[in-house]
């Protein structure tokens, strides 16, 4: 999408910057729904849904755009603009801003958020995102980011980095629980018989084409790479880790993020982790071997393939 060459509500008249009046009407509309109590997200969904533009033929409002231009001091008349809003609108809204906030006290560099797996809603298996509200008596939450599920887990930052803790301790106690999988015996796919075919009849030739001959090696390098079997690998690397690793006192991410694929929230409030290897660990296993392959598997695979 190309951005616009001015702040929404101007435009170019003989080269200067002027009020685009029916963008003005938007934007009049815009402070007024924010000032009466309307959330970003609802804007949003107002002006989508009544396909109002953002630039000639794009809609596309989301809440950043809308953050933005609540912000712009250049509606104000500054940098040889117009002025499209004045100082007491503008300043009221940014206190509502300010007080509707409730993230800007968080600690980047705590350890929750040094989280890199993902975390997964135990409803739909979508990913969910940590938020924080001050004005509850529990201010940590987790909410699912799919829209027609937006399922809410309410748990504080210390009792679940706690678990996962207590989660990672259990298989540092007892790594012989990790299980390694015997290397799987691959068939060439038809495309590497076929190339390999090739190859060989190019290089019995009378005349061999240099070029091709040079592609045809390098595709069929590149396919026996792509069917390299990790598992055992991982599965190895993964139990030397946990093996040398000593009981945790308290959360270490380098360690979480080196061993854990994902989190996963239980319906029952529990939380469980799946491996790098795929398998999952919950506090009501005794022998840790269950795997979860519908959740766990791209995770896996994700980090089998970096």
């Amino acid at each position: 999408m190309k951005n616009r060459p001015l702040p929404y509500g101007y435009r170019f008249i003989k080269g200067c910057i002027a009020i685009h009046e029916q963008e003005q009407a938007i934007l009049t509309e815009i402070y007024d729904r924010y000032l009466s109590g309307k959330s970003l997200l609802n804007i949003t969904e107002e002006l989508n849904a009544r396909n109002v533009e953002f630039m000639p033929g794009t809609i596309g409002w989301n809440k950043a755009r809308l953050k933005r231009i609540l912000e712009d001091e250049r509606y104000l008349g500054n940098d040889n603009y117009p002025a499209l809003v004045d100082k007491e609108t503008y300043d009221t809204i940014q206190k509502i801003k300010d007080s509707r906030n409730t993230q800007k006290a968080v600690n980047r560099k705590a350890d929750i958020f040094q989280i890199a797996v993902p975390v997964k809603c135990p409803m739909c298996g979508s990913e969910m995102h940590r938020r924080s509200d001050k004005r509850s008596k529990c201010s940590e939450r987790w909410t699912c980011r799919k829209d027609d599920c937006r399922k809410v887990i309410v748990i504080s930052d210390k009792e679940l980095l706690g678990r996962l803790t207590e989660l990672l301790n259990s298989v540092i106690a007892a790594p012989e629980r990790i299980i390694i999988p015997k290397p799987a015996a691959k068939e060439q796919s038809l495309e590497l018989r076929r190339l390999n075919n090739e190859i060989d009849r190019a290089i019995e030739g009378f005349s061999i084409q240099k070029e091709a001959l040079r592609k045809k090696f390098l595709r069929s390098v590149a396919l026996k790479y792509a069917s390299i079997d990790n598992t055992v690998y991982t599965a190895k690397q993964l139990k030397a880790d946990l093996t040398n690793a000593s009981p945790l006192s308290d959360f270490s991410s380098d360690l979480f993020n080196r061993t854990v694929s994902e989190v996963q929230f239980i319906e029952n409030g529990e939380v469980c982790i799946i491996l790098t290897n795929g398998q999952q660990i919950r506090k009501e296993q005794s022998d840790g071997s269950t795997r979860n392959t519908a959740t766990a598997t791209s995770g896996t695979q994700d980090r089998a393939n970096h």
